[in-house]
């Protein structure tokens, strides 16, 4: 799990919440944004353009489900 107050946009982590971890799933994305309420805003998805991450929607992330960098 991530230290939220480690956290600045721009970070490559992975998702992985518990219902992952049983079937050894994640997925990689970039950090966008930290929201007031602490919610993260990750990218998952920007067709492998991660230098662009900025220009994609991101997705609303409990930080207790992200972890620092990708995982292969």
């Amino acid at each position: 799990m991530v230290i939220i107050e480690n956290l600045k946009p721009g970070d490559s982590v992975h998702y992985m919440p518990d219902h992952y971890k049983t079937i050894d799933h994640f997925e990689n994305g970039v950090v966008k944004k930290i929201a007031p309420n602490g919610n993260v805003f990750v990218v998952y998805n920007c067709n492998g353009e991660w230098h662009r991450y900025k220009e994609y929607t991101a997705a609303s992330t409990k930080p207790e489900d992200l972890y620092m960098g990708w995982k292969q």
